[in-house]
């Protein structure tokens, strides 16, 4: 029996879950990352298709409860729906670039696993670094990923 077409109201019920969970994910990852200025980066690599690729600079003012966020919704909007296709091919990464309020810059990065990420070592994220930009920028400090809630 050949594949099953469904109306686009299907097809959004269908995707309504997991569109819900990759923003969840992000907007946790975005509110774990503490203070500074960061650039989050999420890539998706579907089998015989072009990587999908989108970013979101957003800035994060003290900690805990007491934190606020700001940066372009759309810009975040975009990332969650690259989460959300990399959720359903379950392959991606995410990256975290932070630049903290003393200056320090950090690199932290996270594969999909399933429909989860899986933080990556500080060594992990210095060797994909290395094999995609080639030689190690030494005011970067590569971090280990810490887990993200959702």
């Amino acid at each position: 029996m050949g594949a099953k077409n469904l109306s686009s109201s299907q097809a959004r019920e269908r995707l309504a879950p997991v569109t819900a969970h990759a923003v969840a994910t992000i907007t946790d990852l975005m509110q774990t990352a503490g203070p500074g200025r960061h650039v989050i980066t999420t890539v998706v690599r579907p089998r015989n298709a072009e990587p999908v690729t989108a970013y979101a600079w957003f800035d994060v003012f003290g900690e805990g409860t007491d934190a606020l966020w700001s940066g372009v919704y759309a810009d975040a909007a975009a990332v969650a729906e690259v989460m959300a296709l990399a959720f359903i091919v379950a392959t991606g990464s995410v990256v975290l670039g932070t630049t903290s309020p003393t200056g320090e810059e950090t690199v932290r990065g996270w594969v999909v696993d399933g429909q989860t990420l899986r933080p990556l070592t500080a060594e992990q994220v210095r060797h994909a670094f290395h094999e995609t930009l080639g030689p190690e920028t030494p005011s970067v400090t590569y971090r280990t990923a810490f887990p993200v809630p959702a």
